[in-house]
């Protein structure tokens, strides 16, 4: 009855978007989530995502690994990653990420309520 909500990160769908590796691992798509998106993005050195929109939903980021800038606003304000860090973006924020190390960067992505369409400007 539960399995749908245990996913192994190594059973994660993977797939490509805005430019980066994403494994999915909780969607309304997957177990039905109401209010939240919950994925991994996977970033090999020079590797992100592509500055987007999520023009009605919150998004913050926990780096577990890796190097990164995470490029902010209309003025893409720079903002240097690291593991242990977290970073809250606003519904409607120009927003995205790049490797700037030398090994993979994780991030942990969790958008709520998850459910509009991204938008790249």
């Amino acid at each position: 009855m539960f399995d749908r909500n245990i996913v192994r990160l190594e059973d994660a769908p993977t797939r490509r978007a805005l430019g980066g590796t994403l494994k999915v691992i909780f969607t309304p798509d997957n177990v039905g989530a109401k209010n939240f998106r919950f994925s991994i993005g996977y970033f090999s050195p020079k590797e992100g995502l592509e500055a987007h929109i999520h023009p009605e939903s919150e998004e913050v980021y926990y780096v577990i690994s890796g190097k990164g800038i995470v490029y902010l606003g209309q003025e893409k304000k720079e903002i240097p990653i690291k593991p242990g860090m977290s970073l809250y973006i606003d519904a409607g924020i120009l927003h995205g990420v790049t490797n700037i190390g030398k090994e993979k960067l994780l991030i942990a992505f969790f958008v709520a309520p998850g459910k509009d369409k991204t938008v790249v400007p």
